[in-house]
């Protein structure tokens, strides 16, 4: 490392590791926008009796509710495949594959709603959900072949702050576009950036350094030095299933991810709902209430990943303690948020407590969710793709909890029951976390028959990304 770094520190700041982040970090931004533009465009698809010359659709909250949970079936369904899927095929192909088609879905959407109704709808839900399913294994990949160890919490925590991006620019314009064009032309703007990010992904993107065109000798082989990459990732790499579910470690992230995923998708797809029938706002100041959080959160994480990295790299903590305290802040904050919101009928107070909510889950990104790339990273895509997969479960079940507690929108009494049980889950599923969880690199990294054959001398299994300084 020192022969690249004594030409020149600036290969430490930025370079094309950098630029394939902030493409995943648009990644994320464009199809959560494709994702979540629902939570807008619901409430005035059904606003019977406005003066709009849009079509409307007098469907139940259980139908309003169905919808907004079927995503998820289309993606448990997925991410389960796709955990395989990325040991088969490169990302690039995979990534674009997957853009390209939810674009051309959501674009279609209108025009297909307007003539079938909620079962169309239904049905094209559950199909973004399964062109959406590899992402989150796809792009987890991507970070474990391109970013080194001691810069992974900041360009993952850029990478995942997209999600906030495109929840902030989804809730802060739908409402304006709504009301200013019409519900379907939200579906059309958030399509077409998909199809702008397709473009942008197909000319830029990379599987690894080594397939790049952009990158030079010297950032290749100081990533190559930080990470020690044996090979190119093998298409057909044995997956080790018994490892990963023998392993506490494991087990304690699954579990976590799965929790997490209650409370952040009650917080996510009822607000608009709660907004609009407990405190009465409008589309347009609905989705700019909504947004802001998103901004703050999105904001702060880039603050808090350096420091992240910071007391790492300085060994003021390890990774395990600045994961586990991370999480902490990241799920028992929103956890204490939700119960405050139940009991709270100022609006002012409300909106100030929401924000205070949303912006500490952005710890999570530099606690559990970049946890995969710290215990697991040689599979890091794979496992992700069972966490998030195993995680969409409990994503449906609060969505389709809510629909059946809050039979009536203004029953703010329903409403703190569902707030009530998203902050017992997250509370327990971080203390999982707390108690089983760890950051350093599992036994399952090493490759067992290697070792058996090499006389007791470990040998790094074909693709595993190691940190450096930990060997």
């Amino acid at each position: 490392m020192r022969h690249i770094l004594k030409n020149g520190k600036a290969l430490r700041l930025l370079g094309i590791r950098h630029l394939q982040a902030f493409i995943l970090f648009l990644c994320m931004a464009v199809n959560y926008l494709m994702r979540v533009n629902i939570s807008t465009a619901i409430v005035m698809m059904t606003a019977v009796g406005t003066s709009s010359d849009q079509p409307v659709f007098d469907w139940s909250m259980v139908q309003q509710s169905t919808i907004m949970s079927s995503f998820h079936i289309g993606y448990l369904i997925m991410n389960l495949g796709a955990s395989v899927l990325v040991t088969k095929f490169q990302n690039k192909s995979l990534l674009f594959m997957c853009v390209a088609s939810s674009s051309i879905v959501t674009l279609a959407a209108p025009i297909l709603v307007i003539s079938g109704g909620f079962y169309v709808l239904l049905a094209l839900r559950i199909l973004l959900g399964l062109l959406q399913g590899p992402l989150m294994a796809v792009v987890m990949g991507q970070l474990s072949r391109w970013i080194p160890p001691n810069e992974r919490s900041r360009c993952g925590s850029l990478v995942l702050g997209g999600i906030n991006f495109g929840n902030m620019i989804s809730f802060g314009i739908s409402g304006w576009i709504g009301d200013s064009f019409g519900w379907p032309s939200i579906f059309y703007f958030s399509g077409c950036t998909g199809v702008i990010w397709s473009i942008l992904w197909a000319i830029l993107a990379a599987d690894s350094p080594k397939s790049c065109w952009l990158i030079s000798e010297d950032e290749k082989a100081f990533i190559e030095e930080e990470l020690i990459l044996t090979s190119e990732i093998a298409k057909d790499k044995k997956i080790p299933w018994r490892g990963l579910f023998s392993n506490t470690a494991c087990w304690a992230l699954l579990l976590t991810t799965v929790g997490h995923n209650w409370g952040n998708w009650t917080l996510l797809n009822e607000m608009p709902s709660y907004f609009n029938s407990i405190l009465h706002l409008d589309s347009t100041a609905n989705g700019l209430i909504t947004a802001l959080p998103h901004g703050c959160l999105w904001l702060f994480s880039f603050f808090s990943s350096y420091i992240s990295d910071m007391l790492i790299k300085k060994r003021i903590l390890s990774v395990g303690a600045c994961r586990k305290i991370c999480n902490t802040i990241g799920q028992w904050g929103p956890a204490a948020a939700l119960l405050i919101l139940s009991y709270t009928v100022d609006q002012t107070a409300v909106f100030i407590i929401y924000t205070i909510g949303v912006t500490l889950l952005g710890f999570v990104y530099i606690g559990y969710n970049i946890n995969h790339l710290d215990i697991v990273p040689s599979d890091a895509g794979f496992f992700m793709g069972i966490t998030n997969g195993a995680s969409t479960i409990t994503s449906f079940g609060g969505t389709e909890f809510a629909g059946i507690i809050v039979t009536d929108p203004e029953n703010k009494l329903q409403w703190r029951i569902v707030f009530g049980v998203s902050a017992g889950i997250f509370f327990l599923s971080n203390l999982i976390f707390l108690t089983f969880g760890s950051g350093e690199v599992q036994a399952i990294e090493v490759d067992k028959s290697n070792k058996e054959s090499n006389s007791g001398t470990p040998t790094i299994s074909v693709g595993t990304v190691v940190d450096v300084k930990d060997q």
